[in-house]
């Protein structure tokens, strides 16, 4: 356990629910925690991350520089005062209570926003401080916050938490940190059991767990893995595939916005491999100029997947074909199943005409989320409506797939109001 975890917690890993429970009460039988306060405690954090050496230290964690100085801006412009107050006023609207009188009523009401009471963050790892920036999304609402620490996280998380407890100390009872497995079931239902709601981020089997160990009385907010994709019609440009495997290298495709693969608008298995193969030599050129994460066993790994493809492609090249490139390869199939890709610069490319684009992917609905779409212009609207209508929930740009703006939804919804509860009063 890390110096910044050992601080945050002020125990051992494994909590004491009882001591844990009566802290929870305290907290949420004091002052209500001020949103001001948490924006003005976000907006130094960002200040402070300024400084040379937090770029140095996700060098020295293994990052590459480039992606460390990009990480390090985006996570300065999420935290400024200006991005929060932007959000939460797009997110919810007029903060303040509201009075009127009801139509055909003779009494009044105020209405207004109120926390939920206690979250339990369950966070995954593939994303760089996530658990700390789902804890600042139940801070901004006004919630108790215990956070599960994922297996995979580096001590960013904590660190950046306990840096914002150190500037801000009112916030200190509104955040609880673990270093809980998730083997621990015992644990967490007993985490679960004191919380209001359960935040959940990660794949089908982390979301069926957590629906096993929560009672019905406790809330669930899934957020859970998405797929993403390119979809290609008419004739692309050097610059539309360039953009599709900037993203692919930039992410490692490990975001729930990673091209995991791109569709072709065709039904013609052969046209798909000569897309595949103009795509890797892009790919290749990309792959050389971006800096990889994931090291040396991660590399190993997927050569032997990708050489396992190879010889299966070899015994139905009707079926499937590889094209190697520069550090990475793109394999062409003949279905238009939707799938998630081998990861770390492996994505697919399959064939699916616009004709058979809604009745494809409407079975993969819930589990869609990024389109970058390219192709003619006098076609973009027409295609940019069945995206929708298949549950897709954001058309972009390749290079923007993963990046994220102000009040942008995630998976078609505002976070901050899944954190709050709207209330009545009779006044």
């Amino acid at each position: 356990m890390n110096e910044a975890l050992r601080r945050l917690i002020g125990g051992p890993e494994k909590p004491d629910v009882d001591a844990l429970k009566n802290r929870i009460l305290a907290a949420r039988s004091g002052p209500a925690l001020s949103c001001e306060a948490v924006i003005a405690a976000c907006a130094k954090l960002s200040d402070a991350l300024n400084a040379p050496e937090y770029a140095a230290l996700l060098a020295a964690m293994g990052m590459p520089k480039e992606r460390a100085e990009r990480e390090l801006r985006l996570a300065r412009t999420m935290l400024s005062a200006e991005y929060l107050r932007a959000r939460i006023k797009a997110e919810l609207g007029e903060t303040e209570d509201i009075s009127f009188t009801p139509v055909g009523e003779a009494f009044s009401v105020r209405q207004g926003w109120r926390p939920l009471g206690t979250l339990l963050h369950i966070s995954a790892g593939n994303v760089d401080a996530l658990p700390a920036f789902s804890v600042i999304e139940g801070l901004l609402t006004g919630n108790v916050n215990l956070l599960k620490l994922p297996r995979e996280d580096n001590g960013l998380s904590a660190a950046a938490l306990e840096l914002l407890c150190e500037i801000e100390p009112s916030i200190r009872p509104f955040v609880e940190v673990f270093d809980v497995p998730s083997e621990d079931v015992e644990t967490l239902q007993s985490l679960a059991a004191l919380a209001d709601a359960v935040v959940v981020w990660g794949g089908e089997e982390a979301i069926r767990a957590v629906r096993r160990m929560v009672s019905p009385d406790t809330r669930i907010v899934e957020w859970g893995h998405k797929l993403s994709f390119a979809y290609f019609s008419g004739e692309p440009s050097d610059d539309a595939l360039r953009s599709a495997a900037i993203n692919i290298c930039a992410t490692e495709q490990l975001y729930c916005s990673s091209c995991q693969g791109i569709f072709v608008d065709t039904d013609d298995f052969e046209t798909v491999c000569r897309f595949a193969e103009r795509f890797a030599a892009i790919l290749s050129d990309v792959s050389a100029e971006t800096p990889r994460f994931g090291g040396e066993r991660v590399t190993a790994q997927k050569t032997l997947e990708v050489y396992t493809e190879q010889l299966e492609a070899l015994r139905d090249p009707n079926a499937k074909r590889v094209f190697r490139a520069e550090g990475a390869s793109v394999i062409a199939y003949s279905d238009s199943a939707l799938a998630a890709s081998r990861q770390f610069r492996c994505p697919w490319v399959k064939p699916l005409p616009k004709e058979r684009l809604l009745e494809t992917l409407l079975p993969y609905k819930n589990l869609l989320q990024t389109v970058f779409l390219s192709c003619p212009d006098e076609s973009r609207e027409a295609l940019t409506a069945l995206l929708l209508r298949t549950g897709a929930v954001r058309i972009t740009d390749g290079r923007r797939m993963s990046e994220e703006y102000c009040a942008l939804p995630h998976d078609g919804e505002y976070p901050l109001r899944r954190y709050l509860k709207r209330v009545s009063v009779e006044i």
